[in-house]
């Protein structure tokens, strides 16, 4: 049985979403067919990297994940192939893969396919074939690619002198949970073994770390790193994005919130 994924900025409301669907299951009609997400916010790469990364590694070896984010960032339409930790993935060359490798050593390869009309429906089809390809044992239409020739993304970590972190919001979930861009390591290096308090919109505070939503009542603010060992800021049985005002980061959009964290 094959598997599938897909992952896109899309929205529930787009028809492409439905057409992509519809030409994968007439290519494949007994494959199971999966949603990672596809309310990623538009172009932002680093929140589709950081929700993908989380979920792919999960799904059975040799699953085929096509990523239709930020199809049209690059004017060369380049598509990229990668089969890492068993797994397929295609995308678009827009700094995904970079950002998903994190600049780790990876064998990357370019689909030598020229396609003329370039849309998400054709972009589609070139992933298909080369899926059809891959099952045959017949990898054609394929190449390595340097990647000096790659549009290279790189992550924005949290900003840090000696007694500061300066982060920004990477993803709200539906829930309204707000995960910064901080990771457990960064935060534990900088930190040192000493205290910290977190400052954000209205003179709000938090100083210790949580293990779970209902270490605190109902209505009350807390902070803890989640599954993906990100710093994550929550209202237990509350909305903390709406409450504080938080907004993700994107880099077409220059309003987002910085939230600090101090250490002493």
């Amino acid at each position: 049985m094959l598997n599938f994924t897909l992952t896109s900025d899309f929205g529930s409301q787009n028809y492409a979403l439905a057409s992509i669907k519809g030409k994968t299951l007439s290519a494949f009609p007994e494959c199971n067919l999966i949603d990672i997400s596809n309310s990623i916010s538009p172009y932002n790469l680093q929140q589709a990297v950081y929700i993908f990364k989380q979920a792919y590694t999960h799904f059975p070896p040799h699953t085929f994940h096509f990523v239709f984010n930020d199809l049209y960032a690059d004017s060369k339409h380049q598509l990229l192939y990668a089969f890492e930790n068993q797994q397929h993935i295609f995308c678009a060359d827009n700094g995904f893969m970079t950002l998903l490798f994190d600049d780790k050593p990876v064998q990357l390869f370019r689909l030598t396919e020229r396609i003329p009309a370039y849309n998400y429906l054709t972009v589609a089809d070139a992933f298909l074939s080369h899926v059809a390809s891959i099952i045959h044992n017949n990898p054609i239409g394929i190449e390595n690619i340097d990647v000096n020739d790659l549009l290279i993304k790189h992550p924005t970590y949290a900003f840090h002198n000696q007694n500061t972190l300066e982060a920004q919001v990477l993803h709200i979930d539906t829930y309204g949970n707000v995960v910064l861009n901080v990771t457990r390591s960064q935060f534990e290096e900088v930190r040192n073994g000493r205290k910290f308090k977190i400052l954000f919109m209205r003179d709000e505070e938090i100083h210790e770390l949580s293990q779970n939503y209902n270490d605190v009542p109902e209505g009350h603010k807390l902070c803890f790193f989640n599954t993906a060992d990100y710093l994550e800021i929550s209202v237990n049985k509350g909305n903390a994005s709406s409450l504080f005002g938080f907004q993700v980061k994107n880099e077409r959009n220059l309003f987002y919130n910085n939230i600090k964290l101090f250490f002493e």
